[in-house]
C-alpha cells in the first residue's frame, strides 16, 4: 500500500464480528487480504473499523469496539479489525508520492471530500491519540449552534457544551449583525457573560454612574477591565438568554469568582418596592427589596446567601446593591457593587471593589445551577461517547 515508513497498525480478533447495524459497505477482496480491506476502510471517512468474513468479504463498520463494544459478538469465520494511523495524520501533503489512482489529499484527508458535514456544518480533521480511528468531526461555524447550525449564539450560554475554559468567545449581535467578542466565565454554577467592568478610579465616567437604561458603550470591542461596557442592544440580547445577574469585584486579578466579593441575584425576582411588578434592569428604575433565596454571594467573610437585598437604580445612579440586611455599616452610605460616591469608611474596610483606585467592579448576566432555565443545546458532532474495551488477539504492522 505504501512504500516508505510504517503508516498503520492493525489489531485483529478472530471469530469476532460487529452487528449489521454498523455496516456501511461490503467489498470482495482476495482471500484473507486484510490490507485490501483496510484500503477500502480508509477510502470511507465514516469507517472506524472493519471485518473480513469467509476470507473474501470485507465489511466496513461506522463504530469502534472501544465505544460500542456491546455490538461486537462471536461469529465463526469472521475476523474483526481496528487500525491506528501512525504517521499519516498531519502529513497528508507528503503522501502523493505513495498514492495511485485518486489523490491522497482527497483519499485520506476527509475534509477535502464533500457531503460529510451537511446542514451548514464545518468539517475539521481530528488528530487524536485517544481516538485515532476518528478522522473528522462536524462543527458549527463560530457564533452558531443547533442541529442545523442555524441558531445564533447570543451569549456564553451557547458554549456550555464546549471546552468551558473562561476567556473570549464570539457571539452574534442581537440584530443579526456581525460576530463580536465577549468575555465568558464558566464554573460549576453555569456560564456568565461580562457586560460591564470598570475601576474605582473611573467611577465618575458617565458610562458607570448612569443607569443601564442609557446606551453608553465604551471599549466594547477591546476588553479593558478598567473601562468596559457593551452597548444596550447587546446587553439586552445577553440578558434575554439569562436568569441571573451577578456582580463581582477584582475578577481579573484572580479569574475565580469565589476569591473575591460577589453576589448573584435572580432576574425574575427584581420588583418595584411599591408593588409586585417585575422590572427590567435595562429599562426601568429599580428600588427593590428582595430576599436572595435563590442566589448566593459574599463580601469578605460575610455570607450573602440568605440576605434581603435592596437593589437600586435611577436615571443618574448606576444599578447597584444599596443595602444588605445581613451586613450593616455605620454612616449614611451603604452602597456596594456599583455606586461609590463616595463609599463610607465602613464599606471601604470590607468591600474589595473599593480598596483602591485599581479595584474593579464587574456586571455579568448568565445562568446559575439553581436556575430553572436551561442553556441551549450544544453543537452536533460526528463523534460519540462511551468506552468499552475488548480483548486483542493479534497485532500486525503494515508498511
Amino acid at each position: 500500500m505504501f512504500n516508505s515508513q510504517p503508516q498503520f497498525t492493525i489489531k485483529a480478533e478472530k471469530n469476532k464480528a460487529f452487528d449489521q447495524s454498523c455496516h456501511i459497505g461490503t467489498f470482495n477482496i482476495k482471500s484473507g487480504n486484510i490490507a485490501d480491506c483496510l484500503e477500502h476502510c480508509l477510502e470511507n471517512c465514516r469507517c472506524q473499523s472493519f471485518q473480513i468474513c469467509n476470507k473474501t468479504k470485507c465489511q466496513l463498520c461506522s463504530s469502534h469496539k472501544k465505544e460500542n463494544g456491546s455490538l461486537l459478538h462471536d461469529e465463526d469465520g469472521c475476523t474483526y479489525a481496528t487500525y491506528e494511523m501512525r504517521h499519516l495524520t498531519g502529513h497528508l501533503q507528503k503522501l502523493d508520492d505513495h498514492c495511485s489512482g485518486m489523490s491522497c489529499s482527497m483519499k485520506y484527508n476527509c475534509c477535502q471530500q464533500s457531503d460529510l458535514c451537511p446542514n451548514n456544518k464545518i468539517c475539521k480533521p481530528i488528530n487524536s491519540q485517544e481516538q485515532p480511528w476518528k478522522r473528522f468531526t462536524c462543527e458549527c461555524p463560530e457564533g452558531y449552534h443547533g442541529a442545523n447550525c442555524d441558531e445564533p449564539i447570543t451569549s456564553c450560554q451557547g458554549y456550555t457544551k464546549g471546552s468551558q475554559v473562561s476567556g473570549m468567545y464570539k457571539v452574534v449581535d442581537s440584530v443579526g449583525g456581525p460576530l463580536y467578542e465577549v468575555y465568558c466565565h464558566f464554573d460549576s454554577d453555569g456560564a456568565w457573560t461580562l457586560v460591564q467592568s470598570y475601576s474605582f478610579a473611573n467611577k465618575s465616567l458617565d458610562q458607570f454612574k448612569k443607569s443601564l437604561a442609557n446606551n453608553l458603550p465604551i471599549s466594547e470591542n477591546a476588553l479593558t477591565w478598567s473601562r468596559y461596557r457593551l452597548r444596550k442592544p447587546r446587553m439586552k440580547s445577553i440578558k434575554n438568554n439569562s436568569s441571573f445577574l451577578q456582580f463581582t469585584c477584582d475578577y481579573e486579578k484572580h479569574f475565580v469568582i469565589e476569591k473575591s466579593d460577589f453576589v448573584q441575584i435572580p432576574l425574575g425576582k427584581i420588583e418595584k418596592s411599591y408593588g409586585s411588578e417585575n422590572v427590567d434592569v435595562l429599562e426601568n428604575i429599580v428600588t427593590s427589596m428582595i430576599r436572595n433565596a435563590n442566589g448566593r454571594g459574599k463580601i469578605g467573610e460575610y455570607n450573602l446567601s440568605d440576605c434581603e437585598i435592596n437593589l437600586s437604580q435611577t436615571s443618574n445612579w448606576p444599578l447597584h446593591v444599596h443595602t444588605f440586611n445581613c451586613l450593616s455599616c455605620s454612616g449614611t452610605k451603604h452602597d456596594y457593587f456599583g455606586n461609590y460616591n463616595p463609599p463610607s469608611a465602613c464599606v471601604k474596610a470590607v468591600h474589595r471593589c473599593v480598596q483602591d483606585d485599581k479595584s474593579t467592579t464587574q456586571l455579568w448576566f448568565g445562568m446559575s445551577k439553581d436556575s430553572t432555565a436551561q442553556p441551549p443545546p450544544g453543537d452536533a458532532t460526528e463523534t460519540s461517547g462511551g468506552s468499552v474495551e475488548a480483548t486483542t488477539d493479534h497485532s500486525h504492522t503494515y508498511y
